[in-house]
């Protein structure tokens, strides 16, 4: 009964990267100021990683960005983003509110490894081609590519939720991509058939 109890007080937490460092500092400290008595594990990784440790029953609980299907998955919406042209502040566009596809194109650009969410949307923005050319670097963390665009490196296509720091001092400049579709969705997700213990239920009511 013991084991029990400890295990409902305990939640495998799976988090994309973007998430973790964007959304869970404040979700975790809402989390621990209502229920300071459940543990939280949790692990960092890409969206196709966290959905295969979920279906595994490896961690309870993920929040990935734009997550596709999985049929041993119940997924559930809990937030939506959109996603940005970012520049530095002396680039050509730092004038501009709002830049084409093709121009995107044209550039040199940063984005995620594939396997991520942020990697999936970019190449649903761009087109494959993009992602494929020799002016086209992948990193595995959104903080590296901020870094490069600042330096005046090229640019990227961003979550809205990671640049507000930036954008508001300064470091760089945001632009809307025109005749595109932006959407960025967050959700969570649960493995099919499966009840969340009471510390992962607590957590998706702080999501909701």
């Amino acid at each position: 009964r013991a084991a029990a109890g400890l295990a409902g007080r305990t939640l495998r937490l799976g988090i994309g990267p973007t998430l973790a460092t964007y959304l869970l500092p404040d979700l975790l400290r809402r989390y621990r100021a209502q229920h300071p008595h459940y543990q939280v594990h949790i692990s960092v990784g890409n969206t196709g990683e966290l959905l295969d440790l979920v279906a595994a029953d490896t961690v309870d609980l993920v929040l990935v960005g734009s997550p596709a299907e999985h049929p041993k998955l119940a997924i559930t919406p809990f937030r939506h983003d959109h996603l940005v042209v970012i520049v530095a502040p002396q680039h050509e566009w730092a004038s501009r509110e709002e830049v084409s596809v093709d121009e995107v194109r044209a550039r040199p650009l940063f984005t995620r490894e594939p396997g991520s969410a942020l990697h999936a949307s970019v190449e649903r923005v761009l087109g494959a081609a993009a992602l494929e050319a020799e002016t086209c670097t992948q990193l595995a963390e959104t903080e590296a590519i901020k870094r490069c665009v600042e330096a005046g490196l090229g640019v990227a296509l961003i979550q809205g939720i990671a640049i507000g720091r930036e954008v508001a001092a300064g470091a760089l400049h945001a632009l809307a991509l025109r005749g595109a579709d932006d959407r960025r969705t967050y959700a969570f997700g649960t493995r099919r058939g499966r009840e969340l213990s009471e510390a992962g239920q607590a957590l998706v009511a702080l999501l909701r």
